[in-house]
């Protein structure tokens, strides 16, 4: 599944209330999973990376949980055992 990255601002929120949205986020299921979020509270932002099956999903998904990225990006590449290698080739391998 292709992968994206979103940041957002969370200046507004408690910590109790950070929480709160990264446990929802992390426990939704269907065409998005959020697999990994960061977050700082001294800076009010939340950083996370999703699996989706397409933008579209992804789109669906920030709108139902109210999240209004700062900066979105669909990542192509990462490092898998210190190599780069395309988002798709590298889920593929991992499962042969």
């Amino acid at each position: 599944m292709p992968k994206y990255l979103g940041v957002y601002t969370t200046a507004c929120l408690t910590r109790r209330q950070l929480e709160n949205l990264v446990k929802q986020l992390m426990t939704g299921e269907g065409d998005v999973r959020c697999e990994k979020a960061y977050a700082s509270i001294v800076a009010g932002k939340l950083i996370c990376v999703f699996s989706a099956t397409s933008k579209e999903a992804m789109d669906d998904y920030q709108k139902q949980n109210g999240l209004v990225p700062e900066h979105f990006w669909r990542i192509d590449l990462e490092t898998m055992d210190g190599e780069l290698t395309s988002v798709e080739v590298g889920k593929t391998s991992q499962s042969s």
